[in-house]
């Protein structure tokens, strides 16, 4: 057996992020994995900080009505299968791993027809299109605590948080910041889009970030490439005379670090987001992304507020997110007992719980399979 796992994982930093923190718990403990990943740019750029993971690109396009559309899905999806079965016959891993996206689907139906375990994770609260397609086919399926479906027998459920990467760990505040150069005294503002849903918090930013500046918050936002050209750095004073930076990037590879010097965050919704900012102790102010699947961010985000961790508000309601960051951004008392509440949703190393399992249930039986095999095919009749 050459490649242990294969992990479906491409196409958005939602699905592609867990494979990777999956794929690296694996590895330390001595598993080989590959990445199936999609050519699109943010694949491209997450993944160049880990050119120690093998990684297969794949070609694939979400389903759509449009005929235009279709036409590519189901041109794509069939290229996409035979690929995967090409590839799957080959190296025959032990199991394969999808987190959902449109590049499970091929790959998950190839291993089905080859007879190779198929494991699937959901990460949000409302399960998306793909998972919903293949959980009948799976030989398990992980959800988020309390979710299901009804075609998953209990059997076949398994409850698992998101898995995060090695590097996402909560950073002392005292030690952040004096890394970034922002004075303790400060408040900080940190706003992050996600690769869909940017525009519009970007739009905001440009419309507040002076009247921020003047009431001496600074800002940290991730506008997502191509999105918005803001200066890298711009200086402004406080009506206090204090100097606040602006900040802008169109990436950032490591936001756990900017959750950790935030006082308050404002972003979407997606699973990973929440369990980054979870891990980071973060208040956040979440506006869902209103066009998302089945509004799963709107869940995401109701579960959060709910646990004490997050504020939300819907993007119909944007006009009232100033006075929301300024009610939250100097009540100290109520951003400790939000940092409270996030610590007690902590559960640990998610991903290293998966890459145990994989291990224990899918890895070790196959690797005792094929030596037996291998007994079998030199010892005498």
């Amino acid at each position: 057996m050459g490649v242990a796992v294969y992990i479906i994982c491409g196409g958005t930093g939602g699905h592609l992020s867990p494979g990777i923190a999956t794929a690296q718990r694996l590895r330390d403990r001595g598993g080989e994995t590959c990445l199936v990943v999609s050519d699109r740019e943010v694949d491209n750029r997450l993944l160049q900080a880990y050119p120690e993971l093998p990684c297969q690109r794949a070609r694939g396009a979400p389903f759509r009505l449009h005929p235009v559309g279709l036409l590519r899905f189901l041109f794509l999806g069939m290229h996409s299968i035979l690929e995967a079965l090409r590839v799957l016959r080959r190296e025959r891993p032990a199991v394969l791993l999808a987190f959902g996206g449109y590049l499970s689907v091929s790959w998950a139906l190839a291993a089905v027809w080859l007879k190779i375990p198929l494991v699937l994770h959901e990460a949000n609260r409302v399960p998306g299109r793909s998972i919903k397609q293949l959980a009948g086919m799976a030989d398990r399926v992980y959800f988020p605590e309390g979710i299901g479906l009804r075609r998953v027998e209990t059997k076949r459920r398994y409850f698992l948080g998101m898995p995060l990467r090695k590097e996402i760990r909560h950073i002392p505040k005292d030690v952040i910041r004096k890394k970034m150069e922002v004075p303790q005294h400060a408040k900080v503002l940190v706003i992050m889009g996600g690769s869909q849903g940017a525009q519009a918090l970007n739009d905001w930013v440009e419309r507040h970030r002076y009247s921020l500046a003047a009431d001496g918050i600074w800002i940290y936002l991730v506008t997502g490439p191509g999105k918005l050209e803001l200066p890298a750095r711009e200086w402004a004073r406080s009506d206090r005379g204090e100097r606040v930076a602006m900040n802008a990037f169109a990436f950032h590879d490591a936001p756990h670090q900017l959750f950790s010097c935030a006082d308050v965050v404002i972003s979407r919704a997606g699973a990973g987001t929440l369990a980054e900012l979870v891990e980071s102790l973060a208040p956040a102010i979440l506006v869902p992304y209103p066009h998302a699947a089945d509004n799963h961010q709107l869940h995401n985000a109701r579960y959060l507020e709910k646990r004490g961790g997050a504020v939300v508000l819907q993007q119909s309601e944007i006009d009232n997110l100033y006075r929301e960051v300024l009610d939250l951004i100097f009540n100290d008392w109520l951003l400790s007992r939000m940092r409270r509440n996030l610590h007690s949703l902590r559960h640990g190393d998610e991903a290293g719980k998966l890459a145990r399992d994989l291990e224990q249930v899918y890895i070790r039986k196959a690797s005792r399979r094929g030596k037996k095999e291998v007994r079998q095919r030199y010892e005498p009749a």
